[in-house]
């Protein structure tokens, strides 16, 4: 089948800007509510275990929702997959802001998930059957700012909201933006070919969705529970065989519901591999430095939200920039010089301590997003082009499978990480512990708080206690940012791995540009 783009009659950056509008709004929600939980959790009357439902049913639904994409988007089309999905997405947004209690909020996140998990992958499947294969890693480079950045300002936007406003506005900033999304959507989205029967692959949704469901909670719920506990194994249990079946009925069917079979083009699947990697590393950053900023730091949500501003603006001021190397030269060298970076970066976040200077830290955030920025989008696009640039009817499928994988990935990554940092906090608490012998620095920094405290007119008893109280603050406040550093090691061996993988996906020395000569063949092609 032919390559060439389906001829538009509405202007395809006009197309790009729409569904950048849905795809920032949908990625946003997977980080801007964690600020406000306290919050909401008081206003709803509830208490913080059943509150963290808002945050997994919405993950939960995202997961189990994007393996469907690629049929609905081969079914339905683009465009009407899209309408459906913004319009779901925007009314569950309106929703969830006039929630009254737990319940509610949570049915209406679910609904908002729906309409969430769908519009990345139909984004992904317009752009590639939109714009021709020279011009792909340009136009992802733009659509990588709303993957990259929209989490790193959901803190920012979530606790203005929660500090000036009320948590409700983090939910109600969607509406007016998906309303015109949706209305410059229905008369300027173009109406794309379908190359599905209307036949839908009953076993393969019923075990994706099992599959699925049951593994996102299992991991979701290891922090909490931890992998001995009756919950955690039972879930990914049946997770493990609803997935074994799943694999097993979409090789046999005819019009499978994730086209499974894509994983035999080299390239996708060795870019999935570094992917699902970065993935992981991702949410090291991510998720633990608001943790340092806020906990040791004493930063409050806003200031928080500001810090980390500067690495998303540069990782979206990349994104464009590596896009247009990918069109020049390739993934692979981005790959290799972006991940590079990422390792050195991340490397140095294995030394902070508790007094750690604000702009060190905030230098080495920055560094980090630049080498996300530098190598996600690249690595991603010379996976999908390259199996697009064979049959640009695949597209959405691609899309579809490249989400579920990443999801699955970033759940996975998501338990085993905070678990192993929790793990690792309890470890070293105990090593701290265990230097307070006689005559050791630890037992005269105790000698002296207790002579500070008994100084200010306190009984010996009260100063004792009043010094305990803060050696025991002082260590374990070091003991978590001694975790902390042991998990980035962690994420730089990771980011070693993916970089050893990124040596696969061309041979070396090679560029796109000599390998082939066909305009037609993308350049990120194996």
């Amino acid at each position: 089948m032919s390559s060439t783009p389906t001829q538009h009659r509405s202007s395809p950056y006009l197309q790009l800007v729409i569904v950048l509008m849905g795809t920032f709004m949908a990625v946003l929600d997977t980080s801007v509510v964690n600020v406000a939980i306290p919050k909401m959790e008081v206003a709803l009357n509830t208490n913080t275990s059943d509150i963290q439902w808002v945050l997994t049913g919405y993950m939960l639904v995202t997961g189990v929702i994007v393996p469907t994409s690629g049929w609905l988007i081969d079914t339905l089309g683009p465009k009407r997959l899209f309408l459906f999905a913004l319009v779901v997405f925007t009314a569950g947004s309106a929703l969830c802001g006039l929630a009254w209690n737990l319940p509610s909020i949570i049915f209406f996140r679910i609904l908002q998930g729906i309409g969430g998990g769908l519009l990345q992958p139909v984004a992904q499947t317009v752009i590639y059957r939109t714009f021709p294969p020279q011009r792909i890693g340009s136009i992802m480079g733009v659509f990588g700012i709303t993957i990259m950045g929209a989490p790193a300002f959901g803190p920012l936007i979530s606790g203005y909201f929660v500090e000036y406003s009320s948590w409700r506005w983090i939910f109600f900033v969607n509406v007016p933006i998906g309303i015109v999304a949706l209305l410059l959507a229905i008369p300027y989205m173009d109406d794309l070919p379908t190359s599905s029967s209307f036949k839908l692959d009953v076993w393969g949704l019923t075990f994706s969705t099992i599959g699925f469901f049951s593994l996102l909670y299992g991991f979701n719920n290891v922090p909490d529970h931890g992998w001995g506990s009756t919950q955690v194994r039972v879930a990914l249990a049946i997770g493990v065989v609803a997935l074994l079946l799943f694999v097993i009925t979409e090789l046999r069917a005819e019009r499978p519901l994730l086209q499974l079979r894509l994983l035999t083009t080299y390239t996708y699947t060795m870019s999935l591999i570094v992917v699902s990697i970065l993935s992981v590393a991702l949410f090291v950053g991510i998720f633990l430095m608001p943790l340092y900023l806020q906990n040791i730091r004493g930063y409050s949500a806003l200031r928080t939200g500001l810090f980390v501003t500067p690495g998303a603006l540069v990782s979206a001021l990349v994104m464009p920039i590596s896009g247009r190397l990918f069109d020049k030269i390739g993934a692979r060298p981005l790959g290799l010089l972006g991940i590079g970076i990422l390792a050195v970066s991340t490397y140095a976040f294995t030394f902070l301590t508790t007094d750690s200077t604000g702009a060190h830290i905030q230098l080495l955030y920055i560094v980090r997003s630049l080498a996300m920025g530098i190598a996600m989008m690249p690595i991603m696009t010379a996976g999908t082009t390259a199996v697009v640039s064979k049959n640009p009817m695949l597209a959405g499928q691609a899309a579809a499978l490249t989400n579920t994988i990443r999801n699955v990935a970033s759940g996975l990554g998501t338990a085993v990480m905070t678990v192993y940092m929790t793990k690792r906090e309890t470890i070293r608490e105990a090593q701290l512990a265990s230097q307070y012998d006689p005559g050791s620095p630890r037992t005269l920094q105790l000698s002296q708080a207790t002579a500070h405290y008994l100084a200010q007119g306190m009984s010996q008893t009260q100063a004792h206690a009043q010094a305990m109280l803060q050696i025991t603050d002082n260590l374990q406040a070091n003991a978590f940012v001694l975790g902390m550093n042991d998990t980035f090691m962690v994420s730089t061996l990771l980011a070693i791995a993916a970089w050893i993988v990124v040596l696969f996906i061309y041979p070396i020395g090679q560029s796109p540009q000599r390998r082939s000569s066909n305009p037609r063949v993308s350049p990120a092609m194996d």
